[in-house]
């Protein structure tokens, strides 16, 4: 019998590879086009298949999607960290979005964006429906989406400022270098137990959180948090039980003292930022069955306003107030009466929880407007009623009756405020849900209501300017009001941004156009032209206003770009809105002159001031370009100088006792660039904080130091 040997039989492929390279890589759904759909939203991905015999299934058009040169994407992975782009994120959790609703625009020094154009919207491509950027996104509502009106500006601009020959670059990288060192001494110890040294001005900082904050934000009771308040200030107990205070009563008093110095002296800055931080040390203890007390409750949310009095981390404030919204409700704050707490509460109880709900919903609607997501609550999703209007002294007793309306009580601004509940959550809805349609119809209807309910809210706190209120309720009449008109007047100037842009090409938005420019003209007034310190410290360290501020900026360098540019108008620009811009390039600068870090939003203020100047003198594109490049070069030398000279202060005196720094093993200086990495992420933030009557004084803060500042101003060099 003859013996035949067996050939070995290559294994195959039961199921042939029909997916391309990439998406097989991604583990994703391909539509097996050539290209497929998934590389096309990718920018850059390389399609193409195993088998170079396999025909697509389906041809595919061609590619006809705006993508920046500069925008270089190896497949969508990143080898080096193991993260997928914005891009890539987008095709996998909507794999049907159609790939011309992506736009990637490289802006040069402003970074790479992926601006989401929502198709479901009745008018068609009006404005940006969402910006991502990096593992970021933000909605609507969010400042950022306003960089799509200069994004014409930094495409002039940007092959000038990525010449080598441009020091800018290379400045900004020393800049962010000292930015670091100079924050890397605010950081406390870990583990941290707490301690407080009452500041000699501490009844002046609780009169300010007591006439502004909490005349706004209902959290404590005031009489028997100022008397505990003055006890532990005087070394005395607070308890005729103990001899050692509350130590959450403690972390109290220091976001109180925090924010009472955001709104009065910015003296205090360096102290007040270290207690926010000290007080976020704290609160993060895994002691999770503590947590679900008022008393936790009204830490937490002094915590929240304090971070956006003082700045420390105050991007990330709406995922804090989604912890404390659910905090809330697993405690039964959503209920109303009995509901949630026992049959025999108190009228105290009762009135403390409806306040402390009332202060939660306002944080859900103010954060969700700062960070352009969505509230996440709704009318239908509780039943608690807006508080009472009761005296303080009142909820001691059980039968005691609520102050009829005309009377005013230190609840009253609260409640007037949350009167317009209905039309600011209708708004950022609007902007951020992605159900909504974002039609300009739903825009105006909107709009209308809005102003009907900013009316009710002056008529119904137009006696508080009376002397008799104003000094029986210890309330900062001028700066409380100033706070509310700024939160009214944001909500309606991010109402219209969406439509400022299509209204440069079609008539029909004018409207949104003269809102737009109206409203940041009146914000900006609001703050400046006042010689009330108070008005003016809590205006520019209020959040509504830090995060609006660059959207004035913008705003109106945008309008006066197009001013110029129209031959209809013959370059006949408005000066008020021309004295603005120059108004900003002062106040950032004295701002940088007193403990700010980040130099890039006077870099910005000096670069659209330049750019407006020039082209308002006819001048030649090449040369409003150079006059430009030329302002920011000498704008970021100059801040740079001042950096230099804090740092070289700060090394030759003795470390704090508080801050890690040479007694840990490193060198002072530059050496301490790169630690404590948590903190930094903490503190990345683009808000302004200022005093614009006593900056030379070393105080006042504006765009504080991270990688925020247009979402990582000069994103590949930063990074």
């Amino acid at each position: 019998m003859e013996l035949t040997e067996k050939v070995p039989i290559a294994r195959r492929r039961r199921r042939p590879a029909v997916s391309c390279i990439t998406c097989r890589k991604r583990k994703i759904r391909c539509d097996r086009k050539e290209p497929c759909g998934n590389c096309l939203k990718s920018k850059g991905s390389t399609c193409s298949y195993r088998d170079r015999g396999h025909a697509p299934l389906h041809p595919s058009p061609p590619n006809t999607t705006t993508t920046s040169a500069s925008s270089q994407v190896d497949d969508g992975v990143n080898d080096d960290h193991d993260e997928l782009d914005v891009a890539t994120c987008l095709s996998i959790t909507s794999p049907s979005t159609p790939a011309s609703r992506i736009d990637t625009a490289s802006l040069g020094i402003a970074g790479t964006f992926h601006i989401h154009r929502d198709t479901r919207q009745a008018q068609p491509n009006v404005g940006a429906f969402s910006i991502a950027h990096k593992t970021r996104y933000f909605g609507q509502s969010h400042w950022v989406n306003s960089i799509i009106l200069v994004r014409g500006l930094f495409s002039i601009l940007e092959p000038h400022f990525l010449n080598n020959s441009s020091p800018i670059f290379e400045s900004m990288r020393e800049c962010k270098s000292l930015a670091r060192t100079l924050k890397s001494r605010a950081v406390p110890y870990w583990p941290y137990e707490p301690t407080f040294d009452a500041p000699d001005d501490h009844d002046a900082l609780l009169e300010s959180y007591i006439s502004i904050s909490e005349s706004l934000f209902r959290v404590i009771h005031i009489p028997s948090f100022t008397r505990d308040f003055h006890a532990l200030c005087t070394s005395e107990s607070p308890s005729a039980h103990s001899t050692r205070p509350d130590t959450a009563f403690l972390i109290q008093a220091k976001l109180v003292c925090a924010i009472g110095a955001a709104h009065t002296d910015t003296v205090l800055r360096p102290e007040a930022t270290q207690w926010v931080q000290e007080a976020l040390i704290w609160l993060s203890k895994p002691d999770f069955k503590h947590q679900l007390s008022l008393q936790h409750l009204q830490s937490h949310i002094l915590l929240l306003l304090a971070r956006k009095a003082v700045g420390v981390g105050e991007d990330m404030i709406w995922i804090s107030v989604g912890s404390l919204l659910r905090t809330a409700m697993y405690m039964g704050l959503h209920r109303d009466g009995i509901i949630g707490t026992s049959p025999n509460s108190s009228l105290f109880s009762i009135e403390i929880r409806r306040r402390l709900w009332n202060t939660i919903l306002e944080l859900s609607v103010q954060s969700s407007l700062d960070s352009g997501g969505p509230p996440l609550i709704s009318l239908e999703d509780f039943d608690t009623k807006p508080p009472s209007n009761f005296n303080d002294d009142d909820l001691s007793f059980n039968n005691a009756d609520p102050k009829p309306d005309g009377i005013f009580t230190p609840t009253t601004i609260s409640l007037v405020l949350r009167k317009t509940l209905p039309e600011r959550l209708a708004i950022v809805k609007f902007l951020n849900d992605l159900s909504s349609r974002g039609d300009f119809q739903s825009a105006l209807k909107l709009d209308s209501d809005l102003r009907a309910a900013h009316a009710r809210l002056a008529k119904s706190l137009s006696p508080l300017t009376s002397s008799r209120h104003v000094a029986i309720l210890h309330v900062n009449c001028n700066a409380v009001i100033t706070h509310i008109n700024l939160l009214l007047r944001r909500h309606l100037l991010a109402l219209h941004l969406p439509f400022f842009l299509p209204s440069l090409t079609q008539p029909e938005f004018t409207f949104s156009r003269m809102v737009a420019v109206d409203t940041a003209h009146r914000l900006w007034r609001d703050v400046f032209p006042t010689e009330n310190i108070e008005v003016s410290n809590l205006a520019t360290t209020a959040s509504c206003f830090r995060t609006v501020s660059m959207q004035v900026i913008i705003v109106l360098c945008a309008h006066l770009r197009a001013q110029v540019a129209d031959p209809i108008s013959g370059g006949m620009i408005r000066e008020d809105l021309l004295a603005i811009l120059e108004e900003a390039k002062h106040w950032t600068w004295r701002c940088i002159e007193g403990r700010e870090t980040n130099v890039k939003g006077y870099l910005f203020a000096c670069l659209v001031k330049a750019n407006v100047d020039a082209m308002r003198e006819g001048l030649d594109e090449p040369e409003v370009v150079q006059k430009s490049v030329q302002a920011a070069e000498e704008a970021i030398d100059k801040a740079k100088g001042v950096l230099v000279g804090r740092v070289q202060a700060m090394t030759s005196t003795e470390p704090s006792t508080n801050a890690p720094t040479a007694a840990h093993g490193q060198d002072e200086g530059l050496a301490l660039e790169g630690r404590n990495k948590e903190w930094e992420q903490l503190q990345q933030t683009f808000d302004f904080v200022g005093d614009t009557d006593g900056l030379e004084g070393g105080t006042g803060m504006m765009l504080m130091d991270g990688d925020n500042w247009f979402l990582d101003f000069g994103n590949g060099l930063f990074v």
